[in-house]
């Protein structure tokens, strides 16, 4: 069993579950892995919360006693370490990081050479080492000791593949909510030199207030704004916490999620010969709304399971250029291999004038199924997960919704909840649906 690893790297409550001994230990074994004929290099970044600084010293420690020599980032963004890995032929890339999860939280993503998400077999190895009482790793000992160094610099060679894949010539009004995250740091090193009249907002950590009612996660606070400063701006941009996912607010405030990007970005790629096989890459948690519009449109889709490593995966395995998830993870294949908030946005309005469409008129055609998502908290995901009687309650429920609707079930990859989500033509009959099967989990 992989008790560690979820769909997105290890992640828990600090000094809970997720602990400065256990960030030692990852980092030991990850110095020694495949460290048999020369030294493992190791890329690290982390987010704004209060105990990054914690797991990185901690994590850093457990490699440098493994004889690997340790570049670090800073705060960044996850995206940035992932390019940053690749382009310098780092031997993995680290980022300390719980993404839109509340600032207690925290998380370690292990990236390989390529930029990809590590492999199973290295996880379940990592756990394995994990699990044992006694460290059976040797200590490296004199010159074997790895080396430690701050290269913050390194953060604009990312910066220069931002812009060399954007070509924004319309000074648009965009109102940008950086979470209190990684972004904070990194967006304002991208947006200083770009035609876009652009207004920051909660870009202050202070180590607590990453992902407080703001950004992708709260995208309440974003809309608000543009409803009250009405005609301002053309557009709001949240980020997560971590900056590799991206939410929109239209010019009146409406949401936009990641089917909304994806459908955009879908038809410009198409009109402009940029669909590699005119394929897009879906989850199940994607709105039938989308896979109904784009079946109008003529695009082509695989479907995948929830998680970005799974639509990264079937990115590379088929050498597709767009896919992404309704959270807001967006990969453009030909660019970057890993979601990137910042660069979605910028590289979609790119897109949207080099196709001379606007948002409006991209999105012309696409209706969303009224969706309604809740999660429920539970001590043992698969035990509810196997239960006979939830799973026949499933069965009952998606045969009256038929063809017009679905239902789908959960258990979350990164935190103790199981989540429901149900599709159908009206939010009432969602909710009604939703709350069936919470009340019957809830009484499990």
């Amino acid at each position: 069993m992989n008790k560690y690893f979820g769909t997105d790297g290890i992640r828990g409550k600090t000094n809970v579950e997720l602990t400065p001994t256990l960030a030692f230990k990852i980092g030991r074994y990850l110095g020694e892995y495949h460290n048999k004929k020369k030294r493992n290099t190791v890329l690290i970044g982390r987010d704004t919360r209060i105990s990054g600084s914690m797991l990185l010293h901690s994590i850093v420690a457990g490699l440098l006693s493994s004889g690997t020599d340790v570049v670090d980032l800073g705060v960044t963004t996850t995206p940035s370490v992932v390019y940053l890995t690749k382009k310098h032929k780092f031997n993995y890339g680290i980022i300390i990081t719980a993404s839109h999860n509340p600032y207690y939280d925290n998380g370690i993503k292990v990236i390989n050479e390529n930029g990809d998400k590590i492999s199973q077999k290295l996880e379940h190895a990592i756990n394995e080492y994990l699990n044992k009482e006694e460290d059976d790793l040797p200590l490296k000992k004199e010159d074997d000791i790895g080396t430690y160094t701050y290269n913050g610099k390194l953060l604009l060679d990312y910066v220069d593949l931002i812009k060399a894949n954007i070509k924004i010539t319309s000074n648009l009004n965009i109102l940008f909510d950086l979470a209190n995250g990684a972004a904070s740091k990194v967006a304002p090193l991208v947006l200083k030199d770009l035609a876009i009249n652009n207004e920051i907002i909660n870009a202050m950590p202070n180590g607590i207030n990453i992902n407080a009612s703001c950004g992708s996660t709260y995208l309440e606070t974003l809309s608000s704004k543009i409803k009250e400063r009405k005609d301002e701006f053309d557009l709001g941009v949240a980020f997560d916490g971590d900056g590799d996912r991206v939410l929109l607010v239209d010019k009146d405030g409406n949401k936009l999620d990641g089917d909304h990007i994806i459908f955009i970005a879908a038809r410009c790629m198409q009109k402009l010969g940029k669909l590699n096989k005119n394929t897009v890459v879906l989850t199940v948690m994607s709105n039938l709304g989308l896979l109904n519009a784009l079946k109008k449109e003529g695009i082509k889709y695989e479907i995948v399971d929830v998680g970005d490593k799974y639509v990264q995966a079937k990115i590379n395995e088929e050498g597709y250029s767009l896919g992404g998830e309704q959270s807001g993870h967006i990969i453009f294949g030909n660019l970057l291999n890993s979601g990137d908030g910042l660069l979605t946005i910028l590289y979609l309005l790119t897109l949207l004038e080099e196709a001379k469409l606007t948002i409006e008129e991209a999105l012309n055609g696409f209706a969303k199924l009224p969706q309604v998502l809740i999660n429920v908290n539970v001590s043992n995901k698969n035990k509810v997960m196997k239960d006979e009687g939830l799973l026949k309650l499933a069965k009952k429920i998606t045969t009256e919704l038929g063809t017009n609707g679905r239902l789908l079930l959960r258990a979350s990859g990164t935190e103790p909840k199981i989540r429901i989500m149900v599709e159908a033509e009206t939010v009432l009959k969602c909710e009604h649906y939703c709350d069936l099967v919470k009340q019957y989990i809830e009484a499990m």
